[in-house]
């Protein structure tokens, strides 16, 4: 009785202290006032009742990309283990695979790069000197897309392009112009650019791979060449992108090929890729031709308004197709492969481009890459896993499972929903135009309803440790999947009937799947 009546009174001063400042909107994910400044914290526990006839974005998954290490790890003795452990359902249980469709620098003889991003290709020289398709080529890659296909969870995959092939740019190199910030591709080749890709699709297809989409543009905002070339990559200006996806949209539909573009994959978020998708929509040809507008959630880490104020346009606009998240990694990178602090990171991107920005699906950048190992013995890398220069080596980091909370339990055509909470953590914080908002900062939780109607809610607990209840009309089982710095990642916690209340510790991640 006694803990009911302190239950009572926190919701009564949570609900006066709330609602005396501001009348809370339920369309938006933040809430606004114009008065003075006011900083108040509500770490009361908390009753998530999931409403899932509130519906907001359907989801078409999670994935990542195989740039550029399946042409290393695919030929290893590791090739099996990586790939179980990125598509298997025991595994992240991704269903989209990004592969790469190289520049050809690792046949170029003028390559200013070396090692693995210097990438193999289907167009070949032949002894007359002649360009050529050899689809034996990038054959260790080749077969870690089919050992990830193995395991049947694979319904979407991404050809992607970061140059077209060095012999059709201007420098006759993939990697950029030779000063910075003009196109490498010439418009008298973006036909056979376009051919190029076709024909890789064409293979592709052929072979059973569910190939969805062409995506031959890779942030074209960023300047690509000069003095620096760290990978293979291509400047376009806005006007140029729009021609190249031209010619791709008509070289689609002449195909006859079951594909859509994908485009342009811009570099981060923001008024530039606002404008790059609405250029693209405008124009007959591509719109027809267009099945996702995309673009990378780089440099905007903990931006919540900005990701917010980008999520609010997407709404506006109302796009007639999806929008989805396509690459992400840890820029700069602050912390080794065992960090929790990474794992946290990840897993609240994650969330906020889910919820903020309302996106339809969440690629991280690559699925291992190269590790640093610095002399105390640490490695460092961005992906979620990561492995030597020899490949002889996978390690799983941290970020693996920030990943696996959603990717495991959210799978596509799931629809995000309202989890509904009865409280939540307030911080309101005044912006350049004196706005005050609200940022859910002591926790955050979104809520997923999946084809076969099954109830995800995934929590992350930044501020005190609380207990969270969790209910969804007509469920009654529960099962509840926790990650904690001490405790350890992915630790199932619960198996049965909903329980009253779950203690979520302070910095952690919690997935509740409710049947």
């Amino acid at each position: 009785m006694i803990l009911l009546f302190k239950r009572l009174i926190s919701l009564l001063v949570s609900a006066i202290s709330i609602f005396s400042i501001m009348n809370i909107g339920s369309k938006n994910p933040l809430n606004f006032i114009r008065t003075g400044s006011l900083n108040y914290v509500q770490t009361a526990d908390v009753s998530l009742n999931v409403n899932a006839l509130k519906k907001y974005q359907t989801l078409t998954g999670f994935g990542v990309s195989a740039c550029w290490w399946a042409q290393d790890i695919g030929n290893s003795e590791n090739a099996d283990e990586v790939a179980r452990l990125l598509y298997s359902d025991e595994g992240l249980a991704l269903n989209v695979y990004r592969y790469n469709l190289g520049g050809g620098e690792k046949e170029n003889p003028n390559s200013r790069i070396r090692g693995n991003r210097a990438t193999e290709s289907f167009l070949v020289q032949n002894d007359a000197g002649e360009w050529v398709y050899d689809f034996s080529r990038d054959a260790a890659a080749q077969k870690m897309l089919e050992k990830c296909m193995a395991y049947g969870n694979i319904d979407t995959v991404v050809l992607f392009a970061n140059s077209p092939h060095y012999s059709l740019t201007r420098t006759g190199q993939a990697t950029g112009g030779q000063t910075e910030n003009f196109s490498n591709l010439p418009p008298e080749n973006y036909q056979a650019f376009a051919d190029y890709c076709i024909e890789a699709a064409r293979y592709f297809l052929s072979k059973g791979v569910p190939v969805k989409y062409l995506s031959p543009i890779n942030e074209p905002q960023w300047s690509w060449g000069g003095d620096w070339v760290g990978q293979e990559g291509c400047h376009y200006e806005p006007d140029e992108v729009v021609a190249v996806m031209r010619v791709f949209a008509r070289a689609i539909k002449a195909s006859g090929l079951d594909l859509k573009l994908m485009a342009p994959e811009s570099g981060q978020l923001g008024d530039v890729t606002l404008d790059y998708f609405d250029r693209l929509v405008a124009d007959p040809e591509i719109r027809e031709a267009l099945g996702s507008l995309a673009y990378h959630s780089y440099w905007a880490d903990g931006q919540l308004w900005n990701k917010y104020q980008f999520g609010k346009a997407l709404a506006e606009k109302n796009y007639p197709v999806n929008v989805e998240m396509t690459e992400w990694c840890e820029l700069p990178l602050e912390h080794d492969i065992t960090s929790y602090d990474s794992f946290l990171r990840m897993a609240e991107v994650i969330q906020h481009d889910l919820t903020l920005t309302g996106v339809n699906g969440w690629s991280a950048w690559v699925g291992v890459n190269n590790a640093g190992i610095r002399e105390d013995g640490t490695w460092w890398s961005d992906g979620p896993l990561a492995m030597t220069d020899d490949a002889a080596e996978v390690r799983v980091a941290t970020r693996y499972y920030a990943l696996q909370h959603f990717s495991a339990f959210i799978p596509a055509g799931s629809v995000r929903v309202d989890p509904n909470p009865d409280v939540k953590d307030v911080d309101y914080q005044k912006d350049d135009d004196h706005v005050i908002y609200d940022f859910q900062l002591g926790y955050t939780a979104s809520a997923y309803q999946t084809p076969d109607g099954r109830i995800v809610v995934v929590v992350i607990n930044k501020g005190n440790e609380r207990n969270f209840t969790v209910t969804a009309f007509g469920k009654v089982k529960a099962e509840i999947w926790q990650s904690t710095e001490t405790g350890g990642y992915m630790q199932r916690v619960h198996s049965g009937i909903i329980p009253l209340k779950t203690k979520l510790p302070v910095n952690s991640v919690t997935t509740f799947v409710l049947r």
